[in-house]
């Protein structure tokens, strides 16, 4: 649910009053009179809303028993505070003299005042140091009214319970998270829930393992969802994205992605997305034949290839310090991760060994040639039980990939060089499902 205010003035802020409204189902709280001064505190505000139809808390927090009727459930509010101040009236009788109790009857275990006096229990040598006072403390004695926050059970509950149960139906009750949430207990049914605060979370700073490197630090302000320093692996790992390359634009002839075609070479575009502002140079690595009892044959027609650096539209637009290469070489104004189909031969290009598919303002295509061999049906459906492993059909390719560039370091007091670095990591390319074949034939959902 979202905040929104009544009246907003031309050109100034909402100052309120504000209501609670509900976009799925155009439910507003203005329906059940529920309306908010402010935007914050939320929990407290509708805690003293559910409390208005009781009288208010005297100046000791007090409340008078006839406020409070036994036939329904009392407020767990009122009745806290009731106990409240019961407990502390007990505590100034029986310990009079207790060094964590303030004048107001608070008890403070931080304060300085506090901890002189529990000091001086122990710094006292005096000549009446180390004798028991002859006064005994008296006993703290329970609460015995609902003025002293004592919490009664009605006899007739169970009776109403049963019979609110049989008028409104099971879809009235709580389900066991919302009771679990819920501070004050029971809630059974969803007209005693009552709103529950904000929890508080921890901001937590992360380094690296190795050389302990502030990885994530975020900011120490309560209110503030920012981070001072945020180096996650998407700002330098380069993003992957594999579709198939088919091998003509007739609809039967298409390669469907959860039923591939087997005993035959199927090809896709393997896609890799720069985000340095260095150009890279990628190098790739298969095995062979994919792992598993079913292995396919993987071979990459490109291995190795640059993509260049992450820059704005505009500036290499306006780059006229561009060597002659870098001027003849024509690229794409596609967008990296483009999903509109790609055909063998489209606007002229075929798949070649050593060259790329593609190229565009930071990414790189490549083509991905892959054997499929035939995976039987009953082997695809096998489990650990058969002898065989879950999804044996799935065709995933792991791939090792390694990318060099040459950074900036920034000295202090020298002039800024470049360094040559290094990252390599493997990953797993899941393509698809492989078909099956029966009886000679493909299967009638390979064939359409």
């Amino acid at each position: 649910m979202t905040v929104n205010a009544l009246e907003i003035p031309d050109n100034q802020r909402p100052i309120g009053p504000f209501i609670l409204a509900c976009g799925y189902c155009q439910w507003t709280s203005q329906e059940i009179g529920i309306q908010l001064d402010k935007i914050t505190h939320m929990s407290a505000q509708l805690s003293k809303i559910f409390n208005k139809s009781l009288r208010e808390t005297s100046t000791k927090g007090l409340v008078p028993e006839s406020t409070l009727d036994l036939s329904t459930p009392d407020n767990p509010d009122i009745v806290l505070a009731n106990l409240k101040v019961f407990l502390k009236s007990q505590l100034n009788d029986s310990h009079p003299d207790n060094p964590l109790l303030t004048p107001s009857g608070d008890v403070n275990y931080s304060s300085p005042s506090s901890l002189a006096r529990i000091m001086s229990l122990y710094t006292n040598f005096g000549a009446g140091y180390g004798k028991k006072s002859a006064q005994k403390p008296s006993t703290m004695r329970e609460s015995v009214s609902l003025d002293e926050g004592l919490r009664l059970t009605s006899p007739n509950s169970d009776i109403d319970a049963i019979k609110k149960l049989c008028d409104e139906g099971y879809p009235s009750t709580t389900t066991l998270t919302q009771r679990s949430e819920q501070i004050h207990a029971p809630c059974n049914f969803a007209s005693d829930l009552r709103p529950i605060p904000m929890l508080l979370r921890t901001k937590r700073a992360n380094r690296c393992r190795a050389c302990r490197h502030i990885l994530v630090k975020p900011e120490t302000k309560v209110e503030s969802t920012r981070y001072r320093i945020r180096l996650i692996a998407l700002n330098y790992v380069p993003t992957i994205n594999i579709k198939p390359l088919h091998p003509s634009s007739l609809p039967h002839q298409r390669i469907d992605l959860n039923n591939i075609r087997p005993l035959q070479t199927s090809q896709f575009l393997l896609s890799l997305r720069n985000p340095l502002f260095d150009p890279v140079t990628v190098t790739l690595a298969t095995p062979y034949r994919t792992p598993g009892r079913w292995g396919h044959k993987v071979t990459i027609l490109c291995p190795q290839f640059n993509i260049a650096a992450n820059t704005d539209a505009w500036e290499e637009a306006l780059d006229t310090n561009k060597s002659s290469s870098q001027q003849k070489e024509v690229r794409s104004t596609k967008r990296f991760g483009d999903t509109r189909p790609q055909y063998v031969g489209q606007e002229g290009r075929v798949a070649e060994a050593g060259k790329v598919w593609e190229k565009g303002r930071n990414w790189t295509s490549v083509v991905v040639e892959v054997g499929v061999v035939d995976v039987p049906a009953a082997a695809a459906a096998a489990d650990d039980d058969d002898g065989g492993e879950e999804d044996e059909d799935l065709l995933e390719i792991p791939t090792f990939v390694r990318m060099e560039w040459e950074a900036e370091v920034e000295e202090k007091g020298k002039e800024g060089g470049k360094e040559k670095r290094e990252l390599a990591y493997w990953v797993v390319l899941g393509v698809g499902r492989v078909g099956s074949i029966k009886d000679g034939g493909m299967t009638a959902s390979s064939v359409s």
